[in-house]
């Protein structure tokens, strides 16, 4: 059976690599010269396990493992492995709640070395933090943003384990590599143009070039510019998936000198979110989208801002600089680039569609990287028993996860999902 992946960002060459493995052929198309040069080259690649969802927290810490043995998932490949640093990782939410505490607890239960922290225990481990809260943030332009806090945080939870990939491109290269070696064929530099119904298999697809791939299975993951390739297809969804366009900056980390270690912090109570970078000589620092500021959405894919703007340094570092005081604000360094966010609750949607033969694993980015190889294995999944004739919204996938011991139900990342509970945000 013949399978078009289009997108070959680090999630789209792990369900190439997947979907191949299950007997498939498979070819995998990209606009770009190589795999991960989309929104993959812009991600922070934390991988975290603090979820909402038991479902998303298990699948995270599946992956987690997976990184931790990337040898191992890969095979022998050619040239450099991607690096996977564990400096752990603290969750500053803006309450402790039940909430809260039964995520950590869920953690627990599955396995993962999780600590809630009162504010003394967090100040006593990290003294470099501040532990006022500063819940909920105000935008810079406020009076009140450089007041000081007269309210601590409730606590923290420290995910002692947790940790990022130095260079989220070369994930999808492994992939892309381990791939081709496996067969899967990769055509770089070509948009699709049309999405057709094909004369001998289901699908008909127009390149750039004149060229055109027939296939009997489609798979959507084209990040960003997934909602073009939907409407190209003539497919629409319950859900709703947008480019969001973000800025990550990178400040100088005053720890570096003194050897002290910075772990990933997700400051939900400051709004923001930062890990080490540059071997620990800098500090990115990203938003966790507070209610005070305005989200960017964006209409064309193709057509946005590329320069970080002043807007964003300042909210962003400025915030990184109360939580770490230590901090002093550099020359403007920085990234711009989009994710595709399921606008209803921030969720991927891993599903059929209503197109037979056609599948999405979209609305991924920034909280997916961490997942990306087990979402190859959701995906594969789904399209092997879907092409078998299995009714997939009757009889959901049960995810096998081999590496933590756990069987996941997936319908909660399906495209008629009711409404999930969840931060509403990115970290990563």
């Amino acid at each position: 059976m013949q399978v078009c992946v289009i997108g070959a960002g680090v999630i789209g060459c792990a369900i190439a690599l997947e979907l191949r493995r299950r007997g498939f052929d498979v070819t995998s198309v990209d606009k770009n010269g190589d795999a991960g040069h989309g929104s993959t080259s812009s991600s922070c690649g934390i991988v975290r396990r603090f979820y909402s969802q038991p479902g998303m927290i298990a699948m995270a810490h599946e992956g987690w493992h997976i990184w931790a043995d990337w040898r191992s998932f890969v095979g022998d490949i050619e040239g450099d492995l991607i690096e996977f640093p564990c400096p752990g990782m603290i969750f500053i939410p803006p309450r402790l709640d039940a909430n809260v505490l039964a995520t950590a607890a869920e953690m627990q239960r599955i396995g993962i070395k999780t600590h809630v922290l009162s504010p003394a225990e967090l100040k006593e481990r990290f003294p470099f933090l501040d532990v006022s809260s500063y819940y909920p943030p105000t935008p810079v332009s406020d009076p009140r943003f450089f007041e000081p806090s007269e309210h601590q945080i409730e606590g923290a939870v420290y995910e002692e384990d947790a940790g990022y990939v130095v260079f989220p491109a070369l994930a999808a290269q492994n992939l892309r590599q381990a791939a081709e070696r496996a067969g899967v064929v990769f055509r770089f530099n070509r948009r699709i143009t049309a999405i057709e119904a094909g004369a001998t298999r289901r699908f008909r697809l127009e390149l750039t070039g004149g060229e055109a791939i027939d296939a009997d299975v489609v798979v959507n993951v084209a990040g960003p510019h997934s909602g073009v390739i939907n409407r190209m297809a003539g497919v629409t969804l319950p859900l709703e998936t947008r480019p969001l366009r973000r800025e990550v900056h990178a400040q100088a980390n005053p720890l570096y000198e003194s050897g002290v270690p910075l772990p990933i912090v997700g400051d939900l109570d400051g709004g923001i979110y930062f890990r080490p970078e540059s071997r620990g000589r800098d500090i990115i620092v990203g938003s966790t989208d507070p209610q005070c500021d305005v989200l960017e959405f964006v209409d064309d894919p193709d057509n946005f801002d590329r320069g970080v703007t002043q807007l964003y340094r300042e909210r962003q570092s400025l915030r990184l600089m109360k939580r770490v005081p230590s901090v002093t604000l550099g020359r403007p360094r920085g990234i711009a680039d989009l994710y595709d966010v399921t606008l209803q609750d921030w969720y991927p949607i891993v599903d059929r569609t209503d197109r037979p033969g056609y599948y999405v694993c979209i609305g991924t980015s920034g909280s997916s990287f961490k997942s990306a190889p087990v979402l190859g294995m959701l995906t594969a999944q789904i399209v092997e028993a879907c092409e078998s004739g299995r009714d997939t919204d009757v009889a959901p996938i049960q995810l096998t996860l081999p590496r933590i011991g756990v069987s996941v139900d997936t319908r909660f990342l399906a495209r008629n999902r009711a409404t999930l509970k969840t931060t509403s945000t990115v970290i990563g």
